[in-house]
C-alpha cells in the first residue's frame, strides 16, 4: 500500500494518500511505521507541521505504531527550521521518554534551531547530554557549534566538548 501512497505524495496529492490510508485501515491493514513516516515527511517538506503532528499523534494513539528516530528527526528538524524550537525540545523529551534514542541528526537539528533563536544555554545543556549519551558528533555538529561558539566567545566549551571524540566524517 505504501507504493500506492508514495506517488500521490510526490505530486502533492495528500487527499489521495489519506484516502488510501483510511482504506488500508478499513480493510484491516495496519499502516506501518514507514507508511506513517512517509506521510509525516511529506507534510514536513511542504511546511504543513500541523498535519504532520496530527499524523504523528494518531500514529501513537489510534494505530499503536511507535515512531522511530527517523520520524522524530523529521519533525524536530522541521519544527526547528520554523523556529518552533520549544516544541522540538518537547518532542525530543518525548522521544527519550518512549525509549527512542536521539542520534547525531537529532542533536544537529536542535543545535541549528537553537542557534537560530540564539539560545546558547540550552545548546550547552544538549552538548552535555550528547556527551553523556556517547552520541558522537559529525562534521555538521562541529561546523554548527564551531561557527556559533566562536562568535559568542565560547571556544573553551567547544574544546571541552570535542575532547575525546573522534568526529565522524560520514554523511548520514
Amino acid at each position: 500500500m505504501l507504493t500506492s501512497i508514495h506517488p500521490g505524495l510526490e505530486t502533492g496529492d495528500f487527499r489521495t494518500a489519506h484516502t488510501l490510508m483510511r482504506r488500508m485501515v478499513k480493510d484491516g491493514l495496519v499502516p506501518t511505521v514507514v507508511t506513517y513516516g512517509t506521510l509525516i515527511h511529506a507534510y514536513c517538506l511542504v511546511g504543513n507541521l500541523d498535519e504532520a503532528m496530527k499524523i504523528f499523534t494518531n500514529m501513537s494513539s489510534a494505530s499503536r505504531v511507535s515512531p522511530n528516530t527517523v520520524i522524530y528527526n523529521n519533525l524536530i528538524d522541521s519544527l526547528c527550521k520554523n523556529k518552533k524550537v520549544e516544541i522540538a525540545l518537547s518532542l525530543m523529551d518525548d522521544m527519550k521518554t518512549k525509549g527512542v534514542k536521539p542520534n547525531t541528526n537529532t542533536y544537529n537539528a536542535m543545535f541549528k534551531g537553537l542557534q537560530e533563536i540564539n539560545w546558547l544555554e540550552k545548546a550547552l545543556q544538549l552538548m552535555d547530554q550528547m556527551t553523556e549519551q556517547a552520541c558522537n558528533p559529525d562534521y555538521i555538529t562541529m561546523e554548527v557549534l564551531t561557527d556559533w561558539l566562536s562568535v559568542v566567545n565560547e571556544t573553551e566549551k567547544l574544546r571541552n566538548f570535542v575532547q575525546g571524540y573522534e568526529v565522524s566524517a560520514s554523511i548520514a
